[in-house]
């Protein structure tokens, strides 16, 4: 009776593990109404996730491991690109969103960041919602293998694109260095 005791132990896996699994998988791609989501980062609860909602806002989502959505912050932008990572050292990652905006003194819509922080390891809330960083954002990496974490840009300085590292200290991100490619 070997093969009625596997038979057993292979469904009794499926219905704890695979199927849970499953689930989440279906929570995250779904988040509720949104069309799109797509994860950005696992947290201690759960995951944040950035969705495109119906009317083309995108909305950053901190969803539990039973698919609740414990706090949310709507991007009133076009997104290009995010990331994430610990950037001020507190062991609770930062969520970098590369929008699409203008600001008060730069009235040309351009690529600039928007830094979150889990307040409490739970709610979103914004560290710097930004202008653009020296010259203008082509792009942008987290560069994890320090702590705290560094941004590293690829920006179009004039007719050069050249790479910069920032990092997170005080109010927004502080230039720290160029890096050679």
């Amino acid at each position: 009776m070997p093969s009625a005791t596997i038979c057993r132990e292979t469904h009794f896996r499926f219905w704890r593990v695979v199927l849970p699994s499953i689930l989440w998988i279906v929570s995250l791609v779904s988040c509720g109404n949104n069309k799109d989501a797509v994860e950005i980062c696992r947290t201690n609860i759960g995951s944040v996730v950035v969705a495109n909602g119906s009317d083309s806002i995108a909305t950053l989502l901190h969803i539990d491991s039973n698919g609740d959505t414990l706090s949310q912050w709507p991007l009133h932008h076009s997104v290009y690109h995010f990331d994430y990572g610990d950037l001020v050292g507190d062991g609770v990652p930062e969520i970098v969103v590369g929008v699409i905006k203008k600001t008060k003194y730069w009235r040309t819509e351009d690529r600039r960041l928007f830094v979150f922080k889990l307040y409490k390891g739970e709610l979103i809330r914004p560290l710097w919602l930004g202008s653009r960083l020296g010259c203008p954002i082509l792009t942008f990496r987290i560069e994890r293998d320090s702590m705290p974490a560094r941004i590293v840009s690829t920006e179009q300085c004039s007719d050069t694109i050249i790479q910069a590292m920032y990092r997170i200290k005080g109010f927004g991100p502080k230039f720290e260095k160029y890096i050679n490619n």
